[in-house]
């Protein structure tokens, strides 16, 4: 029983950090439908080349999220299937990184580096998203891995790895994998100036491999679409993304990553501090003797600087540099395991703070729904005025819940304190997985409210709407975008001093009134998490205004 006690322990981890409550909340954000209406377009149509969004070809992404999401999707088309990519990705990535971590670590690094990556909001966040970014970081992590075996042990079979998995991500999202891999390749191969490294990885065999993962779908794509595909995915959702901020449209400053890359390690942004301090403490010379940390520090600073200098940036794409820095991290808390060690101190104090940083779980479910809704700022008004901990008291979460949080938290640091540092990381790991599991219990429904149109598409769909009936009026894009795939039909914008008789339903911001804009227009049903009303334009027997399957009384 007891060589069991470990993989069962950690496969319910992780069922508990990606797969519990996958599908209790919809689909949110304007990515999540429109890719999981392009993979269940792919699944019924039959057509696994051209990805079609709402019935019209649409090149924004490659393809292997949507042939994994039509694959799942067999199973039924719903939120968790729709998510099962990504949380499966996250799962067994950390099975291989546990193993590539104490091949060439150390087993203390190891853990340290799994159990950090497992819990941060970052890796747990994406991994149970419908989206690609998590696709992208598995593959080219474990691709620049197996590259890293290849060259430090000169085994071919790595480098078959290498382009194997680098073709894969090529399919995840496009060429941007081959400009991560190739800058940090070379930056390591200049810093260590083992300029054989160059003939070894590209005159070798592998490279058809790559090729023939990879090639075929963009061949293929563009001898159905032509130029439109080139023009689309390659110039303006390749290049254009990283040159200007207009053409997609997500304009930061330059150092919008810092905070981003902080609040995805949470709670352990304060162990960054370690790698931090040896950087200091050790200096540049010294630092980069290992070949292995070499690796580390150009596979975590290049991508971050690489992203910061882009024109649009979106937190996803910080996403590849978690599983390095982590190992970092990792490597840094293995050099001061020692009690005796003159770093042992400060590292423990570093796992504590990141416990500490738990006790602010409350917090967050009060304002988490609101944030969704309103914004932070605007959250944080009602809930100052009523008394924050009277909220947390009152809320849907029962105070024993977080009793038993505050308990672990002091457990963890006990252990610190009696200089168990692993073990004080592992209890906190527990407290995550205690509030991922109390989000996912207790918080889905408000945030379901707030941040989905699902229950919103089903009520309308209840009035049994014609296609073409719906329209919808100054409604964000990510509602649009919700109800056109909980529909199955994208609705067009209505413009009230445009004649469209064949407009029935409006579905518009709750603080228009659309009867003062069309006068007749009737009122059928109000949502105030998504500040959404329904309207029927056209005056309707008693009869009629019933939702279709409703018995009549």
């Amino acid at each position: 029983m007891r060589p069991l006690f470990r993989p069962l322990l950690y496969t319910l981890l992780a069922y508990a950090l990606y797969l519990s409550g996958l599908g209790r909340v919809g689909l949110v954000g304007p990515d999540e439908p429109r890719y999981a209406d392009v993979a269940r377009g792919m699944l019924r149509l039959g057509d696994y080349i051209t990805p079609h969004l709402y019935g019209v070809p649409w090149f924004e992404k490659p393809p292997l999220y949507y042939w994994l999401t039509a694959l799942t999707f067999r199973l039924g088309i719903n939120e968790l299937t729709a998510r099962l990519p990504s949380a499966l990705a996250a799962i067994i990535f950390l099975g291989f990184w546990f193993w590539f971590a104490r091949r060439y670590y150390g087993d203390c690094a190891a853990k340290f580096s799994c159990l950090i990556l497992a819990t941060t909001v970052g890796w747990i966040g994406f991994g149970r998203a419908a989206a690609m970014d998590m696709l992208l970081a598995t593959t080219l992590s474990a691709a620049i891995a197996l590259l890293a075996i290849g060259l430090w042990e000169k085994r071919p079979a790595g480098l078959y790895g290498f382009y194997a998995l680098l073709g894969v991500a090529t399919l995840a999202k496009g060429p941007l994998a081959l400009v991560l891999g190739g800058m940090v390749l070379l930056a390591y191969v200049i810093h260590r100036r083992e300029w054989n490294i160059f003939p070894a990885i590209l005159k070798t065999p592998a490279v058809a491999l790559f090729a023939a993962i990879a090639l075929p779908w963009y061949l293929l794509c563009y001898g159905r679409n032509g130029m439109p595909f080139i023009e689309e995915f390659f110039i303006r959702h390749n290049l254009q993304r990283l040159l200007s901020a207009e053409t997609i449209g997500h304009p930061q400053p330059f150092w919008f990553y810092l905070p981003i890359l902080l609040a995805g390690l949470f709670p352990w942004a304060p162990t960054l501090l370690l790698p931090l301090w040896d950087t200091w403490r050790m200096g540049w010379r010294r630092l980069t003797e290992s070949p292995q940390r070499v690796l580390l520090i150009y596979w975590v600073a290049l991508p971050f600087v690489f992203f910061s200098l882009s024109e649009n940036k979106l937190p996803g794409y910080l996403l590849p540099i978690l599983p390095p820095l982590t190992l970092w991290i990792g490597h840094s808390y293995s050099e001061h395991y020692a009690p005796e060690s003159s770093g042992n101190t400060f590292a423990r104090a570093t796992i504590g703070a990141s416990v500490i940083l738990l006790l602010g779980a409350p917090l967050l479910v009060l304002l988490l729904p609101g944030a969704l809704s309103i914004g932070l700022r605007r959250a944080l008004v009602p809930a100052s005025e009523s008394g924050i901990w009277r909220e947390i008291l009152q809320g849907p979460v029962p105070v024993i819940a977080w009793m038993i949080l505050a308990g672990l938290v002091a457990f963890s640091l006990t252990l610190l304190w009696r200089r168990r540092i692993l073990g004080g990381a592992f209890v906190g790991v527990f407290g995550v997985v205690w509030v991922v599991l109390l989000l996912t219990t207790y918080l889905s429904p408000a945030i379901n409210r707030v941040a989905s149109v699902r229950t919103a598409a089903q009520r309308i769909a209840s009035y049994d709407p014609a296609p073409g009936e719906l329209a919808v009026l100054n409604l964000h894009r990510n509602q649009v975008f919700g109800l056109g795939f909980y529909l199955e039909d994208l609705p067009p914008e209505w413009l009230p001093e445009m004649p469209a008789p064949f407009i029935q339903y409006v579905a518009a911001r709750d603080n228009i009134p659309v009867d003062e804009l069309h006068p007749g227009a009737h009122s059928l049903s109000l949502f105030p998490g998504q500040h959404l009303r329904l309207w029927r334009l056209r005056p309707r027997s008693h009869w009629e205004l019933e939702p279709a399957g409703w018995p009549r009384k």
